[in-house]
């Protein structure tokens, strides 16, 4: 009798266990069949930043214009190339980020979240690499950083989660692969919705661990040659043969054009780093050549727009010749591509 209520209770706590499992995952927002997303990277004052009234008005804008992905980006900092540690953001940062992912949840939209990598000393992420000791020390801060990213996509009902990005020294290699496949399976029991990787655009195609992930990642900022026209159809092949070597559908989860002249032939170039000169036209024929191609091209999941601040009407968000298209021709431009790729 006493075994008998033993398993009873048991059953129940399994039942009542199962039920909270699958109550969470029907919570989740899938990510579309073809993601027409946007980055939204947090304004400085935290008032007006990731879980604030503004940035809920920032997301409802959004979602009018047809964007039906947010992707939200979380920060560990180095110090520079020569020191391996990684400093996890804090928890106002990290309570942040899950309330925005929930807040665009509750809108209906799907979100990814990506961890960023930013060295102090102003070096790319893309040459993080150790031969030495300093590696073990990398890949530890670099999964603590990934399973805290991955605890906080949980909590906040995320739909994709980036486990890194642009990681272009290491992730062609044994080294990295090994890294990446033993961070897959960590992060996996943690977060069980898919996973990707966000490889850079000059990367993507040496990656050693595409088998890992469930959507192959590339950050877009492909130069659009000799025109935007038949560069963004030259582009639009080639992420069709991405597809082909991944064996997995590509998202692009960064793609961007700042307002400026010629800023198609190196759109990865930051605003700070180039004239001030301003064209706003330049950047919405850049999105309008993408957003024709890229959309429609087999084994092509979607793209993110890179970037939307959280307070978009704030012209301290960015330079004139920022990425952002908000309040600028390019917005129509995405909003009339992205309205027509609504189900």
């Amino acid at each position: 009798m006493r075994r008998t209520a033993l398993a009873s209770v048991l059953l129940f706590s399994l039942g009542c266990r199962f039920s909270q499992t699958e109550a969470a995952e029907a919570r989740l927002t899938k990510l579309p069949a073809v993601v027409t997303g946007a980055a939204v990277r947090p304004v400085g004052d935290p008032r007006r930043g990731y879980g604030s009234e503004k940035s809920r008005e920032t997301l409802a804008r959004l979602s009018r214009m047809g964007v039906n992905t947010i992707a939200v980006l979380i920060e560990g900092r180095m110090k520079g190339l020569a020191d391996p540690d990684i400093q996890l953001p804090d928890p106002d940062t990290r309570s942040a980020v899950r309330e925005v992912l929930k807040d665009a949840a509750d809108l209906g939209l799907a979100t990814v979240l990506v961890p960023h990598l930013y060295l102090d000393d102003g070096e790319w992420r893309g040459r993080i690499r150790y031969d030495d000791a300093r590696a073990k020390v990398f890949f530890a801060a670099h999964q603590a950083f990934i399973v805290a990213a991955a605890e906080d996509a949980a909590a906040g009902r995320a739909s994709l989660l980036s486990i890194g990005v642009e990681l272009k020294a290491i992730s062609s290699t044994q080294q990295g692969a090994d890294h990446m496949r033993a961070l897959a399976e960590r992060v996996r029991s943690v977060f069980s919705g898919p996973l990707t990787y966000s490889a850079n655009w000059d990367e993507a195609e040496n990656v050693a661990f595409w088998d890992v992930v469930d959507v192959a990642g590339v950050n877009g900022y492909y130069p659009l040659e000799p025109d935007v026209e038949r560069g963004a159809e030259a582009v639009a092949r080639r992420l069709g043969t991405l597809a082909d070597i991944a064996k997995r559908e590509v998202l692009v989860l960064e793609v961007g054009y700042r307002s400026g002249p010629l800023s198609h032939l190196r759109p990865w170039e930051w605003p700070q780093d180039v004239p001030e000169d301003v064209d706003a036209s330049a950047q919405a024929r850049a999105w309008a050549a993408v957003l024709t191609t890229w959309l429609h091209t087999k084994g092509v999941r979607g793209l993110i727009v890179w970037v939307v601040p959280t307070d978009p009407d704030d012209p301290a968000s960015e330079p004139p010749n920022g990425f952002s298209p908000m309040n600028k021709p390019a917005e129509e431009v995405i909003a009339r591509a992205f309205r027509a790729k609504a189900p």
